[in-house]
Parts: C-alpha cells; sequence; structure tokens
C-alpha cells in the first residue's frame, strides 16, 4: 500500500488512455472505468514544465458535475514514478483521495488535482495534450457529449517541435493500440 491508503489511481486526464500510463507506469493495470461526482473537468492546470494548461479534476461539489475516468491499479515502485511525472507539490498538483463506485463496490481512490497557485483560467492546452484526453476518452467509450467536449477545448501548437512530435506519434498508436500489443510504439 502506498502513502495514500490505496493503490488505485483515478486517471481522467492525459492518461486516460493505457497506452500513454503504460509507456510511464507499466506495471499498470487498468480495473474499469468510474465516475467522480462533484467534480468537472477543467483545462486549467498552469504547467510549470511548458507554460500550457493540463487537465484537472476541478472541485465543485455540485450534483450534477461528473469527470468520467479509468481507475488503475499501481506497483508501489511506480506511484513516485508517477507523483514525479504529474508534478506533485511545487509542479502544482496535489493528491486528494475519494471513494467512488467501481463494480458496484465502493472503492478509495487517489487522483491529482490543481492547487489554486497553479489555476490560470485563460490557459490553453497545447493541442496534442487534449487530443491524448480526447483519444483516451475515445476509447474508454464515454458519453459521446463527454468527448466532444474535450474535442472543443480551444487548444494552441506546440512550439517545441521535438515535443510534439513525441506526442503526435503516440497520438498516432492510439486509436489500433491494444492491450496485447504491450506498452510501446510501434
Amino acid at each position: 500500500m502506498s502513502e495514500r491508503g490505496t493503490n488505485l489511481y483515478f486517471a481522467y486526464g492525459s492518461n486516460l488512455h493505457p497506452l500513454r500510463l503504460g509507456l510511464r507506469t507499466p506495471q499498470c493495470r487498468q480495473l474499469g472505468t468510474a465516475t467522480l461526482s462533484g467534480y468537472r473537468l477543467r483545462f486549467h492546470k498552469r504547467s510549470d514544465g511548458d507554460g500550457s494548461a493540463k487537465a484537472d479534476a476541478h472541485r465543485t461539489g455540485g450534483a450534477a458535475d461528473r469527470v468520467h475516468g479509468v481507475v488503475y491499479a499501481m506497483a508501489d515502485d511506480e506511484i513516485p514514478v508517477l507523483d514525479d511525472i504529474e508534478g506533485l507539490g511545487p509542479g502544482g498538483y496535489e493528491v486528494r483521495t475519494e471513494t467512488l463506485t467501481l463494480g458496484g463496490e465502493p472503492r478509495m481512490v487517489f487522483l491529482y488535482t490543481a492547487v489554486t497557485s497553479h489555476v490560470d483560467p485563460h490557459g490553453r492546452p497545447f493541442a496534442w495534450y487534449r487530443d491524448l484526453v480526447w483519444h483516451g476518452a475515445r476509447w474508454q467509450g464515454f458519453p459521446g457529449d463527454y468527448v466532444a467536449a474535450i474535442g472543443a477545448v480551444a487548444a494552441g501548437d506546440d512550439p517545441d517541435p521535438a515535443r510534439r512530435a513525441k506526442n503526435e506519434r503516440l497520438l498516432e498508436a492510439m486509436p489500433g493500440w491494444h492491450p496485447d500489443h504491450g506498452y510501446h510504439l510501434p
């Protein structure tokens, strides 16, 4: 068990697609999809690394608000890797634990949410980042209106051609990927 009391990670952003997360943490295992009530998906978390906006499960407390996501079982030794990738602490995310329903049972999960100092309501994600979330939502079979709303998020061009090319290669691999293919790019 991790310091969070669980090794169940609720992914709602760029890690929705198992290929994306598996390339980062190859021991992860998708357990199923779930919905987190009282939150809304926002692209307003400022990245100190590249200046773009990243996804955030923003707590609203609203009964009608929902964030769709995936629950992954994570290996103990990969949680620090994920913390680093996500920018835990000074990078602008904090860990929150929530209880949601998975397979008809209540389960405690951890997720990353933006700290107030890193929320920029005017921020825009890079197009490749928005598309990682969009492809993941489609791959998971989330409701059409939810997927369409992600695709409609205004996005900008990444000025770093190497980073853009790397992520576009991942995007190209996502639609045809199958868990039997393993976690590598063709």
